[in-house]
């Protein structure tokens, strides 16, 4: 049985967007696209709302002039917010955004499809096709 069969008739409007919820929706998914970014969301969501100043959040790997610049495109999308004291900024999740985010990540494993993990997707053979390429 399909997945979109098993859906109450009831929850289809909630699949029907805009053109312009589905450009900032696909901005979302796009800033979101980035590993470096979603490290920092789910590291300000770990702060359940309190703020962080910005030199603070460099453990991700990347120097903090980039960590910076990622926050900046977070806080664009609305997904943060920010308040300047003096030469500091400080940086918390945006207003709901948390809840959403805890409602993605810890969504029942049961519904979610299983997928290889990253090692093993990275191994996998992209073309199984062993021929020559064409000149």
């Amino acid at each position: 049985m399909s997945r979109e069969a098993a859906e109450p008739a009831e929850n289809a409007e909630c699949f029907q967007l805009s053109a312009a919820d589905a450009v900032w929706w696909a901005g979302v998914f796009k800033t979101l696209g980035d590993p470096v970014r979603l490290q920092l969301l789910v590291h300000l969501a770990a702060r359940q709302g309190a703020e962080v100043a910005a030199h603070d959040i460099c453990d991700v790997g990347v120097a903090q002039s980039t960590v910076s610049h990622h926050l900046k495109r977070l806080r664009c999308m609305g997904l943060v917010e920010n308040r300047r004291e003096g030469r500091i900024v400080y940086y918390r999740m945006g207003a709901g955004v948390r809840s959403a985010l805890m409602q993605i990540l810890q969504r029942d494993q049961a519904e979610a499809p299983t997928m290889p993990s990253a090692p093993e997707a990275a191994r996998a053979p992209l073309v199984e096709d062993s021929s020559p390429l064409p000149p």
